[in-house]
Protein backbone atom coordinates (compact mmCIF):
# COMPACT_ATOMS: atom_id res chain seq x y z
CA UNK A 1 0.00 0.00 0.00
CA UNK A 2 2.91 2.32 0.13
CA UNK A 3 3.83 2.67 4.06
CA UNK A 4 7.02 2.76 4.88
CA UNK A 5 6.04 -0.08 7.95
CA UNK A 6 5.18 -4.09 7.23
CA UNK A 7 2.15 -4.05 8.82
CA UNK A 8 0.61 -0.71 6.75
CA UNK A 9 1.55 -2.65 3.73
CA UNK A 10 -1.37 -5.17 3.89
CA UNK A 11 -4.85 -4.60 4.38
CA UNK A 12 -8.00 -6.77 5.38
CA UNK A 13 -11.46 -7.02 3.73
CA UNK A 14 -14.95 -8.41 4.63
CA UNK A 15 -17.52 -8.44 2.70
CA UNK A 16 -21.17 -9.99 2.46
CA UNK A 17 -21.60 -13.56 0.56
CA UNK A 18 -25.41 -11.79 -0.56
CA UNK A 19 -23.98 -8.63 -1.56
CA UNK A 20 -20.19 -9.07 -2.34
CA UNK A 21 -19.75 -5.47 -3.89
CA UNK A 22 -20.22 -4.28 -0.15
CA UNK A 23 -17.51 -4.86 1.85
CA UNK A 24 -15.04 -3.13 4.57
CA UNK A 25 -11.33 -2.45 4.56
CA UNK A 26 -8.99 -2.76 8.10
CA UNK A 27 -6.42 0.24 9.20
CA UNK A 28 -3.86 -2.06 9.67
CA UNK A 29 -2.94 -5.72 8.70
CA UNK A 30 -5.05 -7.53 11.03
CA UNK A 31 -8.62 -8.38 10.46
CA UNK A 32 -9.87 -7.84 14.42
CA UNK A 33 -11.20 -4.20 14.21
CA UNK A 34 -13.63 -5.62 11.49
CA UNK A 35 -17.07 -6.55 12.68
CA UNK A 36 -19.16 -6.85 9.20
CA UNK A 37 -19.21 -5.56 5.86
CA UNK A 38 -20.36 -2.36 7.70
CA UNK A 39 -18.42 -1.87 10.59
CA UNK A 40 -14.60 -1.53 10.34
CA UNK A 41 -12.55 1.55 9.69
CA UNK A 42 -13.26 2.19 5.30
CA UNK A 43 -16.85 0.90 4.17
CA UNK A 44 -16.63 0.44 0.33
CA UNK A 45 -19.34 0.36 -1.50
CA UNK A 46 -18.05 -0.68 -5.25
CA UNK A 47 -20.17 -0.58 -8.53
CA UNK A 48 -19.93 -2.90 -11.71
CA UNK A 49 -19.26 -1.47 -15.08
CA UNK A 50 -20.13 -3.31 -18.35
CA UNK A 51 -17.08 -4.10 -19.74
CA UNK A 52 -17.79 -4.37 -23.86
CA UNK A 53 -20.54 -3.66 -26.30
CA UNK A 54 -21.27 -6.69 -29.10
CA UNK A 55 -23.34 -5.23 -31.75
CA UNK A 56 -26.16 -8.25 -32.73
CA UNK A 57 -25.96 -9.94 -35.84
CA UNK A 58 -29.29 -12.32 -35.84
CA UNK A 59 -32.80 -11.71 -34.26
CA UNK A 60 -34.89 -14.16 -32.27
CA UNK A 61 -38.16 -15.68 -33.34
CA UNK A 62 -40.94 -13.20 -32.63
CA UNK A 63 -43.03 -15.29 -30.88
CA UNK A 64 -40.17 -15.09 -28.55
CA UNK A 65 -40.61 -11.44 -27.35
CA UNK A 66 -41.75 -10.79 -24.05
CA UNK A 67 -41.15 -11.63 -20.10
CA UNK A 68 -40.39 -15.48 -19.03
CA UNK A 69 -39.43 -17.67 -16.37
CA UNK A 70 -36.36 -19.63 -16.38
CA UNK A 71 -37.30 -22.83 -14.27
CA UNK A 72 -33.83 -23.97 -14.73
CA UNK A 73 -31.95 -21.29 -12.72
CA UNK A 74 -34.03 -20.86 -9.63
CA UNK A 75 -37.03 -19.36 -11.88
CA UNK A 76 -34.78 -16.24 -12.31
CA UNK A 77 -36.70 -13.43 -14.19
CA UNK A 78 -35.92 -13.46 -18.24
CA UNK A 79 -36.72 -10.75 -20.67
CA UNK A 80 -36.49 -11.68 -24.36
CA UNK A 81 -36.53 -8.80 -27.35
CA UNK A 82 -35.89 -9.19 -30.92
CA UNK A 83 -31.94 -9.27 -30.51
CA UNK A 84 -31.01 -9.64 -26.94
CA UNK A 85 -32.27 -12.13 -23.79
CA UNK A 86 -31.12 -10.44 -20.39
CA UNK A 87 -31.53 -12.33 -17.37
CA UNK A 88 -31.52 -11.72 -13.17
CA UNK A 89 -30.32 -14.80 -12.08
CA UNK A 90 -31.42 -15.00 -8.39
CA UNK A 91 -29.57 -18.34 -6.73
CA UNK A 92 -30.94 -18.96 -3.19
CA UNK A 93 -27.25 -18.04 -2.03
CA UNK A 94 -24.77 -15.03 -3.08
CA UNK A 95 -26.12 -11.88 -4.81
CA UNK A 96 -28.08 -11.76 -8.30
CA UNK A 97 -26.04 -11.45 -11.29
CA UNK A 98 -27.44 -10.02 -14.10
CA UNK A 99 -26.68 -11.82 -17.74
CA UNK A 100 -26.52 -10.42 -21.46
CA UNK A 101 -26.92 -12.73 -24.37
CA UNK A 102 -26.77 -11.08 -28.08
CA UNK A 103 -27.48 -13.27 -30.86
CA UNK A 104 -24.58 -13.20 -33.09
CA UNK A 105 -25.61 -16.26 -35.74
CA UNK A 106 -28.59 -18.61 -36.22
CA UNK A 107 -29.12 -21.38 -38.80
CA UNK A 108 -32.65 -23.69 -38.27
CA UNK A 109 -33.15 -23.52 -34.70
CA UNK A 110 -29.79 -23.05 -32.99
CA UNK A 111 -28.63 -19.37 -32.41
CA UNK A 112 -25.24 -18.57 -31.28
CA UNK A 113 -25.25 -16.00 -28.29
CA UNK A 114 -22.47 -13.42 -26.95
CA UNK A 115 -22.71 -14.21 -23.27
CA UNK A 116 -21.52 -10.73 -21.67
CA UNK A 117 -21.75 -10.99 -17.82
CA UNK A 118 -21.49 -7.67 -15.94
CA UNK A 119 -18.25 -6.48 -14.34
CA UNK A 120 -16.56 -9.23 -16.51
CA UNK A 121 -13.57 -8.99 -19.10
CA UNK A 122 -13.87 -12.56 -21.33
CA UNK A 123 -17.24 -12.62 -24.06
CA UNK A 124 -17.99 -16.69 -24.25
CA UNK A 125 -20.15 -17.73 -26.97
CA UNK A 126 -22.93 -20.26 -26.13
CA UNK A 127 -25.23 -22.16 -28.83
CA UNK A 128 -28.99 -22.54 -27.94
CA UNK A 129 -31.05 -24.75 -29.63
CA UNK A 130 -34.80 -23.63 -29.06
CA UNK A 131 -38.04 -25.61 -30.19
CA UNK A 132 -40.70 -24.01 -31.53
CA UNK A 133 -42.71 -21.89 -29.18
CA UNK A 134 -46.30 -23.45 -28.06
CA UNK A 135 -48.91 -22.39 -25.54
CA UNK A 136 -46.56 -20.19 -22.73
CA UNK A 137 -43.34 -22.65 -23.16
CA UNK A 138 -40.07 -22.10 -25.05
CA UNK A 139 -38.18 -24.97 -24.69
CA UNK A 140 -34.54 -24.94 -24.82
CA UNK A 141 -31.05 -26.09 -24.41
CA UNK A 142 -27.53 -24.48 -24.11
CA UNK A 143 -24.66 -26.08 -25.27
CA UNK A 144 -20.63 -25.47 -23.71
CA UNK A 145 -19.04 -21.85 -23.82
CA UNK A 146 -16.33 -21.03 -26.31
CA UNK A 147 -13.83 -18.31 -26.21
CA UNK A 148 -14.17 -17.91 -29.86
CA UNK A 149 -16.83 -17.06 -32.62
CA UNK A 150 -16.89 -19.90 -34.96
CA UNK A 151 -20.05 -21.37 -35.35
CA UNK A 152 -18.93 -24.49 -36.47
CA UNK A 153 -17.44 -25.24 -33.24
CA UNK A 154 -19.65 -23.69 -31.03
CA UNK A 155 -22.88 -24.81 -32.22
CA UNK A 156 -21.82 -28.40 -33.16
CA UNK A 157 -24.03 -31.12 -31.57
CA UNK A 158 -21.05 -32.01 -29.83
CA UNK A 159 -21.34 -29.48 -27.79
CA UNK A 160 -24.40 -29.69 -26.20
CA UNK A 161 -25.23 -32.34 -23.47
CA UNK A 162 -25.82 -35.83 -24.90
CA UNK A 163 -26.41 -37.70 -21.75
CA UNK A 164 -28.87 -41.05 -21.48
CA UNK A 165 -31.58 -38.58 -19.58
CA UNK A 166 -31.04 -35.07 -21.09
CA UNK A 167 -34.14 -33.17 -21.31
CA UNK A 168 -35.07 -29.77 -22.88
CA UNK A 169 -34.93 -26.40 -20.19
CA UNK A 170 -38.30 -24.16 -20.04
CA UNK A 171 -38.53 -20.34 -20.17
CA UNK A 172 -42.83 -19.86 -18.93
CA UNK A 173 -44.43 -17.07 -19.43
CA UNK A 174 -44.56 -14.56 -16.63
CA UNK A 175 -48.20 -13.89 -17.43
CA UNK A 176 -49.89 -17.03 -18.85
CA UNK A 177 -52.95 -17.83 -20.40
CA UNK A 178 -54.91 -20.53 -19.67
CA UNK A 179 -55.13 -23.63 -22.45
CA UNK A 180 -57.10 -26.87 -22.83
CA UNK A 181 -55.92 -29.58 -20.66
CA UNK A 182 -54.83 -32.52 -22.25
CA UNK A 183 -56.74 -34.80 -19.83
CA UNK A 184 -60.38 -34.42 -19.73
CA UNK A 185 -62.61 -36.57 -17.10
CA UNK A 186 -64.00 -37.31 -14.04
CA UNK A 187 -61.31 -39.62 -11.77
CA UNK A 188 -60.78 -40.60 -8.19
CA UNK A 189 -57.20 -40.86 -7.50
CA UNK A 190 -54.89 -42.34 -4.74
CA UNK A 191 -51.21 -40.48 -3.92
CA UNK A 192 -48.03 -41.31 -2.53
CA UNK A 193 -45.19 -39.47 -1.94
CA UNK A 194 -42.98 -36.99 0.20
CA UNK A 195 -45.23 -33.66 0.00
CA UNK A 196 -48.95 -35.24 -0.36
CA UNK A 197 -51.95 -32.95 -1.68
CA UNK A 198 -53.72 -31.64 1.75
CA UNK A 199 -56.96 -30.05 2.05
CA UNK A 200 -56.40 -26.35 1.90
CA UNK A 201 -60.26 -25.30 2.96
CA UNK A 202 -61.23 -28.44 4.38
CA UNK A 203 -65.17 -29.47 5.39
CA UNK A 204 -66.21 -26.41 8.07
CA UNK A 205 -65.34 -28.00 11.83
CA UNK A 206 -67.99 -29.61 13.42
CA UNK A 207 -70.94 -29.41 14.66
CA UNK A 208 -72.14 -29.25 11.32
CA UNK A 209 -76.01 -28.54 9.87
CA UNK A 210 -78.01 -31.60 11.07
CA UNK A 211 -79.85 -31.90 8.01
CA UNK A 212 -76.04 -32.27 6.47
CA UNK A 213 -75.05 -35.68 6.93
CA UNK A 214 -72.57 -37.92 4.51
CA UNK A 215 -71.41 -41.22 4.69
CA UNK A 216 -69.07 -42.03 2.31
CA UNK A 217 -66.21 -39.69 1.46
CA UNK A 218 -63.79 -39.51 -1.16
CA UNK A 219 -60.75 -37.93 -3.27
CA UNK A 220 -62.02 -36.28 -6.84
CA UNK A 221 -59.68 -35.05 -10.01
CA UNK A 222 -61.76 -33.65 -12.97
CA UNK A 223 -61.29 -31.63 -16.00
CA UNK A 224 -64.69 -31.08 -17.58
CA UNK A 225 -66.18 -29.38 -20.71
CA UNK A 226 -67.12 -26.47 -18.58
CA UNK A 227 -64.11 -25.36 -17.94
CA UNK A 228 -61.36 -27.74 -19.70
CA UNK A 229 -58.64 -24.90 -18.39
CA UNK A 230 -58.91 -26.26 -15.20
CA UNK A 231 -57.92 -29.01 -13.49
CA UNK A 232 -60.09 -29.23 -10.39
CA UNK A 233 -58.96 -31.02 -6.82
CA UNK A 234 -60.87 -32.07 -4.08
CA UNK A 235 -58.85 -34.53 -1.63
CA UNK A 236 -62.05 -34.88 0.27
CA UNK A 237 -65.46 -34.57 -0.57
CA UNK A 238 -68.71 -36.43 -0.06
CA UNK A 239 -70.13 -38.58 -2.02
CA UNK A 240 -74.11 -37.67 -2.52
CA UNK A 241 -76.86 -38.56 -4.99
CA UNK A 242 -79.88 -38.79 -4.76
CA UNK A 243 -82.89 -41.17 -5.57
CA UNK A 244 -82.57 -40.14 -9.34
CA UNK A 245 -78.63 -40.77 -8.99
CA UNK A 246 -77.98 -37.41 -9.99
CA UNK A 247 -74.81 -36.06 -7.65
CA UNK A 248 -76.20 -33.30 -5.24
CA UNK A 249 -74.15 -30.41 -3.58
CA UNK A 250 -72.75 -31.26 -0.10
CA UNK A 251 -73.17 -27.94 1.84
CA UNK A 252 -69.53 -27.98 3.12
CA UNK A 253 -67.92 -29.13 -0.28
CA UNK A 254 -65.16 -26.74 -1.85
CA UNK A 255 -62.81 -27.44 -4.31
CA UNK A 256 -59.00 -27.46 -2.76
CA UNK A 257 -57.03 -26.83 -5.77
CA UNK A 258 -57.84 -25.02 -9.17
CA UNK A 259 -55.12 -25.17 -11.32
CA UNK A 260 -54.53 -23.34 -14.46
CA UNK A 261 -53.23 -25.35 -17.40
CA UNK A 262 -50.76 -23.21 -19.35
CA UNK A 263 -48.80 -25.61 -21.45
CA UNK A 264 -48.02 -29.67 -22.44
CA UNK A 265 -45.77 -31.96 -24.36
CA UNK A 266 -44.68 -35.12 -24.95
CA UNK A 267 -40.65 -35.93 -24.24
CA UNK A 268 -39.13 -39.54 -24.67
CA UNK A 269 -42.86 -40.73 -24.87
CA UNK A 270 -44.14 -39.05 -21.61
CA UNK A 271 -46.02 -36.51 -21.52
CA UNK A 272 -45.53 -33.05 -19.43
CA UNK A 273 -47.50 -30.63 -18.39
CA UNK A 274 -47.04 -27.43 -16.79
CA UNK A 275 -50.06 -25.48 -14.46
CA UNK A 276 -50.22 -22.08 -12.89
CA UNK A 277 -51.73 -21.66 -9.33
CA UNK A 278 -51.36 -18.42 -7.76
CA UNK A 279 -52.41 -19.91 -4.53
CA UNK A 280 -49.26 -22.28 -4.42
CA UNK A 281 -47.18 -20.10 -1.37
CA UNK A 282 -44.10 -22.44 -2.77
CA UNK A 283 -43.88 -22.57 -6.39
CA UNK A 284 -47.20 -20.89 -8.75
CA UNK A 285 -45.73 -23.20 -11.37
CA UNK A 286 -45.59 -26.99 -11.52
CA UNK A 287 -44.39 -29.40 -13.79
CA UNK A 288 -46.24 -33.00 -13.74
CA UNK A 289 -45.38 -36.24 -15.77
CA UNK A 290 -48.09 -38.08 -16.64
CA UNK A 291 -49.10 -41.64 -18.98
CA UNK A 292 -51.93 -43.25 -19.61
CA UNK A 293 -51.23 -47.02 -18.19
CA UNK A 294 -55.18 -48.68 -19.33
CA UNK A 295 -57.93 -46.75 -20.85
CA UNK A 296 -59.63 -45.69 -17.49
CA UNK A 297 -56.14 -45.57 -15.06
CA UNK A 298 -53.43 -42.60 -15.84
CA UNK A 299 -50.11 -42.15 -13.67
CA UNK A 300 -49.47 -38.59 -13.10
CA UNK A 301 -46.42 -37.34 -11.30
CA UNK A 302 -46.01 -33.93 -9.82
CA UNK A 303 -42.52 -31.64 -9.45
CA UNK A 304 -41.04 -30.42 -6.36
CA UNK A 305 -40.38 -26.81 -8.22
CA UNK A 306 -41.68 -25.79 -11.22
CA UNK A 307 -38.82 -27.65 -13.73
CA UNK A 308 -39.28 -31.23 -14.08
CA UNK A 309 -36.24 -33.76 -12.96
CA UNK A 310 -34.49 -35.15 -15.54
CA UNK A 311 -34.77 -38.57 -14.16
CA UNK A 312 -38.51 -38.27 -13.52
CA UNK A 313 -41.01 -40.43 -14.56
CA UNK A 314 -44.93 -40.80 -14.21
CA UNK A 315 -44.62 -43.30 -11.46
CA UNK A 316 -42.12 -40.92 -9.67
CA UNK A 317 -43.18 -40.21 -5.85
CA UNK A 318 -39.29 -39.16 -4.12
CA UNK A 319 -37.09 -36.40 -3.90
CA UNK A 320 -34.54 -38.42 -5.65
CA UNK A 321 -36.24 -37.86 -8.88
CA UNK A 322 -37.16 -34.30 -8.77
CA UNK A 323 -41.26 -35.38 -7.81
CA UNK A 324 -42.95 -34.82 -4.88
CA UNK A 325 -46.07 -36.37 -4.85
CA UNK A 326 -47.50 -39.07 -7.54
CA UNK A 327 -51.24 -39.51 -7.99
CA UNK A 328 -53.06 -42.83 -9.29
CA UNK A 329 -55.98 -41.60 -11.62
CA UNK A 330 -59.13 -44.28 -11.83
CA UNK A 331 -61.83 -43.02 -14.08
CA UNK A 332 -65.03 -42.00 -11.98
CA UNK A 333 -67.62 -41.27 -13.81
CA UNK A 334 -71.24 -41.49 -13.50
CA UNK A 335 -74.22 -41.29 -15.73
CA UNK A 336 -75.09 -37.73 -14.74
CA UNK A 337 -71.84 -36.08 -14.42
CA UNK A 338 -71.69 -34.75 -18.05
CA UNK A 339 -68.03 -34.84 -17.57
CA UNK A 340 -66.34 -37.33 -20.94
CA UNK A 341 -62.96 -38.39 -21.03
CA UNK A 342 -60.80 -37.41 -23.42
CA UNK A 343 -56.58 -38.07 -23.66
CA UNK A 344 -53.70 -35.98 -25.17
CA UNK A 345 -50.03 -37.64 -25.16
CA UNK A 346 -49.15 -34.19 -26.20
CA UNK A 347 -46.89 -35.73 -29.04
CA UNK A 348 -48.41 -32.34 -31.33
CA UNK A 349 -48.99 -29.69 -28.50
CA UNK A 350 -48.83 -27.35 -31.96
CA UNK A 351 -52.34 -28.74 -32.98
CA UNK A 352 -55.64 -27.41 -32.87
CA UNK A 353 -57.96 -29.39 -31.25
CA UNK A 354 -61.53 -31.06 -32.31
CA UNK A 355 -63.92 -32.75 -29.98
CA UNK A 356 -67.32 -33.92 -30.16
CA UNK A 357 -68.94 -34.29 -26.99
CA UNK A 358 -72.56 -35.73 -25.90
CA UNK A 359 -73.79 -34.48 -23.06
CA UNK A 360 -77.33 -35.69 -21.92
CA UNK A 361 -77.77 -37.35 -25.31
CA UNK A 362 -77.48 -33.75 -26.88
CA UNK A 363 -74.46 -33.97 -29.27
CA UNK A 364 -72.71 -30.74 -28.48
CA UNK A 365 -69.15 -29.88 -30.94
CA UNK A 366 -66.36 -27.88 -29.31
CA UNK A 367 -64.45 -26.07 -31.57
CA UNK A 368 -61.65 -23.32 -31.13
CA UNK A 369 -61.67 -20.12 -32.51
CA UNK A 370 -59.09 -20.99 -35.48
CA UNK A 371 -60.53 -24.34 -36.89
CA UNK A 372 -64.31 -21.92 -36.96
CA UNK A 373 -62.70 -18.93 -38.47
CA UNK A 374 -61.18 -21.14 -41.15
CA UNK A 375 -65.03 -23.36 -41.78
CA UNK A 376 -66.53 -20.01 -42.16
CA UNK A 377 -64.23 -18.56 -44.65
CA UNK A 378 -63.82 -22.39 -46.46
CA UNK A 379 -67.99 -22.26 -46.33
CA UNK A 380 -67.98 -18.24 -47.99
CA UNK A 381 -65.45 -19.26 -51.19
CA UNK A 382 -67.12 -22.23 -52.06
Amino acid sequence: MGENQDFLKYRCFVDRTDQPLLMTKSRIASCNELNSAREGYEMLQLKQLKSETVEPGCKFPDNFTGKWINTANYNSKVLINSTHIYELSQPDQGAAEPLYFVCKESRDRRYMVAKLGVGGCQVDYICYDFTIRHHNIIRWRAGRAFPRKDFRSVCAWSAFDNEAHWRYNTYLSANPYAIECPIRGKYQFTQDGESRLTTRIGPTARPWDPEETCSIWESSLQICSDDPNTIKIDVERCYSLDYRARPTQFKYDVVDYNLQCIGFWQEDTIGFLVTYDKEDAFSKYRCWVYQRQSYGTLFISRSARSACGNHQRPWSNSSFDGASVRLTLVENERKHDNCPMNFDSGKNPWKEHLFLNYLNSVPTLCVSLGVFILSLVLSINS
